[in-house]
């Protein structure tokens, strides 16, 4: 396949290995930018580069003599719940998207595709179109956003191609059962019910969410590669669900698989009213033709498996 030499930050990671299967799968030419090696995605082909993205010099040394068509860059660091995390978002998530800029930006790639965040708006509630102000209220809206600025940046100075995702709540079961990304909500909720035999939620279950299938969000990427640059788009699905919805569903399931019921603890203390949630993908819509699946059930499943081959572990 002519022009098909990928580059993927992060590809080992939760989204990252869902992209990386995909084009292997698709027969691109598929390199993994990571800074942790130590899994493996088994039956494709790639190639591995060790390197942390905040480190320019050995970015250099690894990747300035090598070409590449296409960057698809899911490498960020968004466990707001670390220590000095606002110190190593800004590092990971706005300097290491610099960083990357920096090398590519004279050579004669034709897309680099960046997974933003629908947080920088700021809300939580309303008809959120990419003409929505923004408003990031935390490190990780913030660092992303300044991520954005600086692609923006490049486009006029170097004509440097970019297209910005500024994703929603993607979801799929994780490749590897050692993920730091177990505290996502469908993740966490699944194996809280699998270990603990009941669902305990943080609040009081009627925060909504716009659920997109990582499944989706890589079919929206492949196409993406041919998109004229310089575009910012909302990636989302118009699935929406409260968390109590995701709680009862994951309940039906575990019933069906171990004949046994779990219980739903709720945070009786939250008063939080209900709110409503539009995050628009009309604009994005309009370049692909794309039906969202809806994929829950199939993935609440998909997890539980993963745990039962993993003892839970």
């Amino acid at each position: 396949m002519s022009g098909n030499r990928i580059l993927i930050t992060g590809g080992l990671g939760n989204l990252g290995s869902w992209l990386t299967t995909h084009f292997c799968n698709l027969d691109y030419n598929v390199t993994i930018l990571s800074k942790n090696v130590n899994n493996r995605l088994h039956k494709i082909q790639y190639k591995i580069i060790k390197a942390d993205i905040t480190d320019i010099n050995i970015l250099k040394e690894e990747l300035y003599n090598k070409e590449f068509d296409y960057i698809i860059h899911t490498a960020s660091y968004n466990e707001s719940f670390h220590k000095n995390y606002y110190k190593d978002a800004l590092l990971v998530n706005t300097l290491g998207t610099r960083n990357l800029i920096e090398i590519f930006k004279n050579k004669k790639i034709k897309n680099f595709i960046y997974l933003s965040t629908f947080h920088i708006y700021g809300l939580n509630s309303g008809n959120i179109t990419e003409n929505s102000m923004v408003n990031p209220k935390n490190d990780y809206a913030s660092t992303h956003f300044f991520a954005e600025s600086y692609l923006k940046q490049f486009y006029y100075t170097h004509s440097f191609p970019s297209i910005i995702f500024r994703l929603t709540n993607s979801y799929g079961s994780p490749k590897f059962i050692n993920s730091n990304k177990w505290y996502l909500v469908l993740n966490d909720l699944v194996k809280s019910a699998y270990i603990k035999n009941k669902i305990i939620l943080k609040g009081n279950g009627q925060s909504i969410r716009d659920f997109i299938w990582m499944g989706d969000v890589c079919k929206v990427i492949e196409n993406s590669l041919s998109f004229e640059p310089n575009k910012i788009l909302n990636l989302s699905s118009n699935h929406i669900y409260t968390i109590l919805d995701i709680a009862n569903k994951i309940e039906l399931i575990y019933k069906k698989r171990y004949n046994r019921t779990i219980e739903i603890i709720f945070n009786n203390n939250d008063t939080t009213p209900p709110n409503n949630l539009k995050v628009d993908n009309s604009k994005l819509k309009e370049l692909i033709n794309i039906n969202f699946s809806d994929k829950l059930e199939y993935e609440i499943n998909n997890i539980f498996n993963k745990l039962e081959l993993n003892n839970g572990k």
